[in-house]
């Protein structure tokens, strides 16, 4: 068994996917190396994999019409990383995924996961658990950005991503939580004192 396979392994027993269902699925992905500053997927792409993020870190971010980028989300290791709208519905996607370091993903093509779910309940419910978190997470963002102040929503990032604050660039932080680098970092200032 490949060492990038492993934490998706515990995943997929935990989920009670049988031997063979996950034999079948590493013989039809594959292991990819993704250097820092590559994008995976970019905007106006077709999104024809999904990618678990065995090591190292990504970014999503959406570009404004003035070149401004906007972070929406980071995965870093142990999570998913796709555009999955974009990705289900067959369309173009919306937003850039960036490699903030140097990386290694699994890449899952789509055809194959959607036939592993259609083949076999126990890849579907897996698939529908990471789904729900996604969507989970992505609820929990919306909110933050409406009601929360940029303290509590640095906080949240704080939370939601430990240590992460430590290998991404303070600007990219700002732009996740919705505030300007200077504001963010008047922000930090002011626990100093």
């Amino acid at each position: 068994m490949q060492l990038h396979y492993r934490s998706l392994e515990k995943m997929a027993h935990q989920a009670s996917i049988i031997d063979q269902d996950w034999n079948r699925f590493v013989e039809q992905t594959r292991v990819r190396h993704v250097q820092q500053g590559t994008y995976l997927i970019e905007t106006g792409e077709p999104v024809k994999h999904a990618y678990f993020c065995s090591e190292g870190l990504f970014r999503l971010f959406y570009t404004l019409a003035d070149g401004r980028e906007y972070n929406v989300g980071f995965s870093p290791e142990d999570d998913y990383v796709t555009s999955y709208g974009a990705m289900v519905q067959g369309k173009p996607s919306t937003f850039t995924i960036e490699a903030m370091e140097d990386s290694v993903v699994i890449e899952i093509p789509h055809h194959v996961l959607k036939e592993l779910m259609d083949t076999s309940h126990m890849w579907e419910r897996f698939v529908r658990k990471s789904v729900e978190r996604l969507y989970i997470r992505k609820e929990e963002r919306e909110r933050e950005l409406l009601y929360l102040s940029a303290r509590e929503r640095y906080d949240a990032f704080l939370l939601k991503y430990p240590g992460l604050d430590k290998r991404v660039a303070q600007y990219h932080i700002a732009s996740y939580i919705g505030v300007s680098p200077v504001s963010l970092s008047r922000l930090l200032r002011s626990d100093l004192h």
